[in-house]
């Protein structure tokens, strides 16, 4: 169901079909929203950027007070776009949980962000709904995307991190992912040395891995050391 400006709607504006607009994905726990100021914070940011009136937290929030009264497990996508704001939610279904102590695998694509909207989360998605076709014809769970000059951004559906030698590192580029962002804070504070990297495919030595409000924190392969495997726990919805 679609909801616009706190109401049933039907049939789409004209902002929706051009991509002109910018969106969260937020998860309901038993109706509990999952870092929510964060979400509407980067939400607001990324409004502005684009130029789109932000409608205010209040009423940001009383849509998710709405969903949140089926006290059910939920992804909600709030949306702000010319006319307004929308919202719609989905059943949550996490990963198996096989995925989270064999790992997943990916497939590199040559697909690539935006060169100006990248660290955006827009409507202009096109990109990454082909990165995750193609990686899902390949029998994998996740698509990688280059920005223009060749080197790692994003995935199709997660922010990117890579751990080597003690260290974890999201890798620069793409969008500012909420859970990615969570998983370095809560990182340091079990001890991990965090910080930021830029790499081309050929440079990627270490253990890759996928954060995004669906999965949590994803290992690509097996994951090995013990601290590493401990902050996945942590993460696993």
């Amino acid at each position: 169901m679609l909801r616009i400006n706190g109401r049933p709607a039907h049939p789409l504006p004209e902002a929706f079909w051009h991509g002109f607009f910018v969106f969260t994905t937020l998860r309901l726990l038993q109706g509990q929203p999952l870092w929510l100021p964060a979400h509407l914070e980067r939400l607001r940011r990324h409004a502005a950027a684009l130029g789109l009136a932000f409608p205010g937290f209040a009423a940001l929030e009383q849509e998710v007070m709405h969903f949140s009264l089926a006290k059910a497990d939920l992804l909600l996508r709030l949306v702000v776009f010319p006319e307004g704001y929308a919202s719609s939610a989905r059943p949550f279904v996490p990963p198996p949980a096989a995925a989270y102590t064999s790992g997943v695998r990916v497939w590199l694509t040559a697909r690539q962000i935006h060169p100006d909207l990248g660290r955006y989360k827009t409507g202009s998605y096109l990109a990454y709904r082909l990165a995750r076709l193609e990686a899902e014809r390949h029998g994998c769970f996740e698509g990688l995307l280059l920005d223009k000059d060749g080197y790692l951004a994003d995935g199709s559906r997660t922010s990117l991190l890579l751990y080597r030698e003690g260290e974890l590192c999201a890798l620069l580029g793409g969008l500012e992912g909420i859970t990615r962002q969570k998983v370095l804070e809560c990182a340091a504070g079990m001890g991990f040395r965090v910080g930021k990297v830029r790499l081309r495919p050929d440079e990627l030595t270490g253990q890759l891995l996928l954060a995004g409000t669906g999965v949590g924190l994803l290992p690509v392969g097996q994951p090995t050391d013990a601290a590493l495997q401990e902050l996945i726990a942590r993460f696993r919805p």
